[in-house]
């Protein structure tokens, strides 16, 4: 007999009610996934760990003030709070990671440059936002892949299961999601560099 799997939103609902153990399910459902992906972009285990507490901490405080707004969407929501937090870390260090550079996906490693000044966080941050912006100008099927991809940092098996789409779809929305950011990047004239 299967089991049913109380979904995510339904644990936040619950956690929001005053129920602990629902943030307690929440966490081990997503834990493996979330410190991965900081440890991926770390590769410093006591670094990694403490991102991963202040995620939680984070997530908790924004739980228990009624902020959360992201009904559905609570994986992503956290990897995002996680992905600030490492980005947060690096800024401190004065440093930022080296990303992974791909053939398909190259615009991003634009973005980070070592020893920034203020200025230049600045420029970043608004980059940032101007990609964001023309990410969700992207068909919906690219856009998911890219998200997926990208900030969440599965797998295109992964994706491919989640999204029900072959891995040969699900690369070939990457890389028309890819051309497509190019040409909304020359289109607007949005320069990509501090």
């Amino acid at each position: 007999m299967a089991t049913i799997q109380t979904s995510d939103a339904l644990l936040v609902q619950n956690y929001i009610a005053g129920d602990e153990n629902a943030l307690a399910i929440l966490i081990r459902r997503h834990q493996s996934r979330i410190y991965n992906f900081i440890y991926s972009k770390i590769s410093d285990r006591d670094v990694a760990d403490d991102i991963f507490q202040d995620t939680f901490i984070k997530v908790i405080r924004t739980l228990k003030s009624n902020a959360y707004n992201e009904s559905g969407k609570f994986l992503p929501w956290v990897m995002r709070i996680s992905h600030n937090l490492v980005i947060d870390h690096y800024r401190k260090g004065q440093k930022m990671p080296m990303l992974r550079e791909t053939e398909e996906f190259s615009v991003f490693s634009l973005i980070t440059e070592v020893e920034q000044p203020v200025e230049n966080y600045i420029i970043t941050e608004q980059i940032e936002k101007d990609l964001n912006k023309l990410i969700h100008e992207l068909p919906e099927d690219q856009k998911e892949v890219l998200i997926m991809r990208i900030y969440q940092d599965y797998s295109f098996k992964e994706i491919s299961e989640m999204t029900g789409v072959s891995v040969n779809t699900a690369l070939g929305r990457m890389r028309y999601a890819v051309m497509n950011l190019r040409k909304l990047v020359e289109k607007n004239q949005i320069v990509l560099s501090a």
